[in-house]
């Protein structure tokens, strides 16, 4: 998933797409099996995930579904994530931590990697339809 030539030769073998979304914070950017994650808090960054791998598609699903059921949930496997630009120049993409809490104001989507830490804001109704759109884009073809 990581070369280019391999994310194209996906993509041309499942021509669907692509889609956007918008929910809060997060830009999601669906094409063939991918969705690409662009999540806007103090900063930016864009994650992607290949929809077909059942564990990173539902495990994104359920840390959604959770968030649209307010409770507090964190990706188990936050390293299949890949991320898309650098994160600085002298420490790999490594995402540590990709979570969801509760606040008395709405759902705050924290996502660690590689030293940083960036904070993006979700509505309920946020969450829920990006739980939707991960478990439909998912679905085989």
């Amino acid at each position: 998933m990581n070369r280019p030539s391999t994310y194209a030769q996906r993509v041309r073998a499942r021509p669907y797409g692509p889609r956007e979304i918008q929910a809060g914070g997060v830009t999601v950017w669906f094409h063939g099996p991918f969705a690409v994650l662009t999540l806007t808090g103090e900063t930016t960054l864009t994650l992607r995930a290949d929809l077909e791998e059942p564990p990173i598609s539902a495990d994104l699903a359920d840390l959604f579904s959770s968030a649209g059921n307010e409770l507090a949930a964190c990706l188990p496997h936050p390293g299949l994530l890949v991320c898309e630009q650098p994160l600085s120049d002298d420490t790999p993409n490594a995402l540590h931590r990709f979570a969801v809490r509760p606040e008395s104001d709405g759902l705050i989507l924290t996502l660690e990697a590689s030293g940083r830490t960036i904070h993006v804001a979700l509505t309920v109704r946020d969450a829920d339809r990006l739980a939707e759109e991960i478990l439909r884009w998912a679905a085989p073809r």
